[in-house]
């Protein structure tokens, strides 16, 4: 189960839109039933060249992106997503919980990475009270884990 504890949403819930990149249909056919169950209007792209086809700055409030993609690296994908657009939350997914991978998408900017398979409640509970600001302005990036255990690392250029 995740432990993201959510805050009061500063977010309003009609702007809440999300982007899901995902090669894999289980993949994204769970995170599309966590959106609509969360009431969060949702795209999604099966390779990075369809997701930039959807994607313009400021369209999204947050953006899942998975890693190992059949065209474009992820890790690219949130490297122009973040230089283009930078209020948007970035929420990396991935089944790669290298630290070497988790350390780049953590300097690419991504605000958040959760490693694969998910847990159902949850990326319900988490998404539920996902807010972009929170995610954005926090001073650490969360990384949970495949047991859905959390740890932080900080975000880079902050000084703690």
């Amino acid at each position: 189960m995740l432990t993201y504890e959510p805050r009061p949403l500063t977010t309003p819930p009609l702007e809440r839109r999300a982007l899901l990149l995902d090669d894999n249909d289980g993949n994204r056919t769970l995170l599309k039933f966590v959106m609509q169950l969360s009431g969060i209007q949702h795209v999604e792209a099966e390779t990075a060249t369809a997701a930039f086809q959807l994607w313009k700055p400021g369209a999204f409030t947050f953006a899942f992106l998975d890693i190992e993609l059949p065209d474009i690296n992820g890790l690219e994908v949130l490297r122009r997503m973040r230089a283009e657009d930078p209020n948007l939350a970035i929420i990396m997914c991935s089944t790669n919980d290298d630290p070497v991978t988790i350390l780049k998408a953590i300097k690419g900017g991504c605000d958040m990475f959760l490693v694969k398979p998910f847990q159902l409640d949850g990326l319900m509970k988490f998404a539920k009270g996902i807010d972009r600001a929170t995610l954005r302005n926090s001073d650490k990036v969360v990384i949970i884990d495949n047991r859905a255990r959390p740890h932080y690392e900080p975000r880079p250029g902050v000084v703690q």
